[in-house]
């Protein structure tokens, strides 16, 4: 998902750095007009890639499961990554509409989709606030002598939990750090968010490679059920 989001929203569809919040409709609707193939296609694959998010909380979900007390904020875990695989895909939506028809529609009504979409992309976060805090909360459950996960994820999921909040404010402010361009409205959110992903990817490879070692994966648990 890193690598399909890193190449395709970055580099082909150019969407980060953000467009300023105080653009000019005309600058916004020329955005859309001098780029139209690198938007389109950066945004399906961009799109594409949002729905890998999915496996990747059912990998998170199927380590919480192993620890007695947590499959109920496993399995909320797992819901509420699915609805931020949707959140993702939702403001890539809008912009897909807005580079439709780009040429061919007034730029003030361009520019008020493309907000649509980059408000829709920044604030609507709190699904992935109670995956952190499920995830959080479910690691520190386990007291068991070999812990499923180490207590540091924990730590550091809750952390994350704060980091992002600041995106939720980017409709008070078109300007300074908490604008959707600014410092605390994005970078640090997303920044943060990124390397939480790869503590993710690394805990969960760790632990699962552990458990093929030892036999006791979820699949081969599941067959001696």
């Amino acid at each position: 998902m890193m690598l399909m989001w890193v190449g395709a929203f970055v580099v082909l569809a150019g969407f980060l750095p953000p467009s300023d919040p105080k653009s000019s409709a005309q600058a916004i609707a020329d955005m859309y007009i001098d780029n139209p193939v690198a938007i389109k296609l950066g945004l399906v694959i961009s799109m594409a890639g949002s729905a890998l998010l999915v496996p990747f909380g059912a990998a998170i979900s199927g380590q919480l499961k192993r620890i007695d007390g947590a499959k109920a904020l496993a399995d909320t875990q797992m819901v509420s990554c699915a609805l931020l695989s949707l959140e993702f895909i939702t403001p890539i939506g809008v912009w897909m509409a807005v580079a439709f028809r780009a040429d061919d529609r007034a730029a003030d009504v361009t520019r008020a989709i493309h907000d649509l979409g980059w408000i829709l992309f920044m604030t609507v976060i709190w699904s992935l606030w109670v995956q952190l805090v499920a995830i959080g909360a479910g690691v520190l459950l386990d007291r068991s002598a070999n812990p499923v996960l180490p207590r540091w994820y924990a730590y550091l999921s809750l952390w994350e939990s704060l980091m992002i909040l600041p995106a939720g404010l980017v409709l008070f402010f078109k300007d300074g750090p908490f604008a959707w361009d600014g410092l605390f409205g994005i970078w640090v959110p997303l920044v943060t968010f990124a390397l939480w992903i790869g503590a993710s990817v690394y805990c969960v490879h760790t632990a699962l490679s552990r458990q093929i070692a030892e036999g006791s994966e979820p699949g081969r648990a599941l067959e001696v059920r």
